[in-house]
């Protein structure tokens, strides 16, 4: 990039990118707690009641992702620096909507474990 590129570039669009990030970050929250949920109604409807930690985890990465985005947005209003904010919320919003896929993929697993003894696995398998 030239000197001239970057004197043309706004000063707002890291904040303007980083509120983009956080809508992104709120839409997959949503679509995953949509997703769990889908899931618990058909395929994971015998599935241990710890299946519903990764709805609770992906709405809290949801508001946290909205808390961000007004946190970013009022900081502007103040004329005051959100970045550090910003990083901070969006690491917090990533680990969520990770312990959230762990938590569905946990469920998944404990799903399709036997519950009977080997020999009832064994059984079922032929």
């Amino acid at each position: 990039m030239t000197d001239e590129e970057t004197e043309r570039t706004s000063s707002d669009l890291p904040y303007e990118l980083q509120s983009k990030m956080f809508d992104q970050l709120a839409a997959i929250s949503v679509a995953g707690a949509g997703l769990t949920v889908t899931l618990i109604g058909s395929t994971l409807a015998n599935a241990p009641g710890i299946v519903w930690l990764a709805v609770i985890e992906f709405a809290l990465a949801a508001i946290a992702a909205l808390a961000a985005n007004i946190g970013l947005i009022d900081a502007l209003f103040k004329g005051k620096d959100g970045k550090t904010q910003a990083k901070w919320m969006t690491a917090l919003c990533v680990m969520l909507i990770g312990m959230a896929i762990g938590s569905l993929s946990m469920s998944v697993y404990l799903d399709g474990k036997p519950h009977g003894s080997s020999k009832d696995h064994k059984s079922l398998a032929r």
